[in-house]
């Protein structure tokens, strides 16, 4: 079928709707009803205590430490201090640990998320508030919501929800955007690094010096390729979605306009935009809003690196009279 406009919807369409649906609202729901998920989660990752982590809660999930953790574990079960099992057997147990801690967090992280946004969507009393077009047109929501739906009446055939809706939890997807590479880039740079000032000298009329290495004990190094697999766990399947969606990206090939509402332009993202670059065309006018300046940063590096030429930017997603 042939569209003329593309409406992407993100998650401050829904907060402008009075749909309290940010992370930080999440934060709050959690400690108020399942002060043992909030509990599990600060035990891996200690900034989980802080506000500011949530407020980029998914790709905080890949920002552990991921050396500290295997080390915090491995020294909580260090083979020398276990008096039950073989050898073999006692150096496993702190990988074990890692794959049941995680595992206890996916587990509640979907399930909390769903009961949460549930919540939150059947609460609000709100009502439209922007015009839309409605007739030629095609729509890519990053909301789990169902606002199109229900407060403009937008046949759900026009909508792709790209991640999932909330009355169906197994469609749901929740997570980070960092793969293979790019975490052992991050654990890397985690490293303990040894000075050129801590390598030893063998004498003081010598010029011969080499640096030390940290050699970690077995059951530390199988802590850190466990927390390193769940963490991959987490990763948020894109080109999966993509794929899964292909109907709708072969869909928007005679875009005229592509309205962007309430999205962040966050890194996770930006495989999708890419996609619909590719298949639209050049001169598709973008029409996009911003609501901070930290939107309105990530909305230019977007433009620039992508050399957008057709654009309007707007402040704000408008109050515009949705009377005919």
């Amino acid at each position: 079928m042939t569209y003329k406009n593309l409406y992407i919807i993100g998650n401050g369409f829904d907060q402008h709707h009075d749909i309290p649906c940010g992370f930080p609202h999440f934060m709050t729901w959690v400690k108020e009803h399942d002060a043992y998920f909030f509990f599990k989660l600060s035990k891996v990752y200690s900034n989980a205590w802080n506000n500011d982590w949530w407020k980029d809660f998914e790709s905080n999930l890949a920002q552990l430490n991921i050396n500290i953790n295997a080390s915090h574990i491995g020294n909580l079960y260090d083979p020398e201090y276990i008096t039950e099992g073989s050898i073999n057997k006692k150096t496993e147990i702190a990988s074990l640990k890692v794959i049941e801690e995680f595992e206890a967090i996916k587990d509640s992280l979907k399930m909390d998320f769903q009961n949460w946004l549930l919540e939150a969507y059947e609460k609000c009393n709100s009502d439209k508030k922007i015009r839309l077009q409605c007739e030629d047109s095609i729509f890519l929501s990053f909301n789990y919501t169902k606002t199109l739906e229900d407060f403009y009446g937008i046949d759900s055939k026009q909508i792709c929800h790209i991640h999932g809706v909330i009355n169906n939890r197994d469609s749901m997807i929740v997570g980070h955007g960092q793969g293979l590479l790019e975490l052992n880039d991050i654990v890397e740079r985690q490293k303990p690094r040894v000075s050129r000032r801590s390598c030893i000298t063998l004498n003081k009329n010598s010029n011969l010096e080499f640096n030390l290495h940290i050699l970690l004990p077995t059951h530390i190094e199988l802590a850190t390729q466990k927390s390193m697999e769940s963490i991959l766990s987490l990763k948020k399947d894109v080109e999966g979605c993509i794929e899964k969606n292909k109907r709708f990206f072969d869909d928007i090939l005679d875009v005229q306009k592509i309205f962007v509402y309430g999205f962040s332009f966050s890194s996770i993202d930006m495989p999708y935009l890419e996609k619909i670059i590719r298949r639209t065309n050049p001169d598709t006018h973008w029409v996009i809003s911003w609501y901070s300046q930290e939107d309105k940063r990530r909305i230019m590096d977007f433009v620039t690196r992508y050399n957008i030429q057709n654009i309007t930017i707007n402040k704000g997603i408008k109050y515009l009279d949705i009377k005919i």
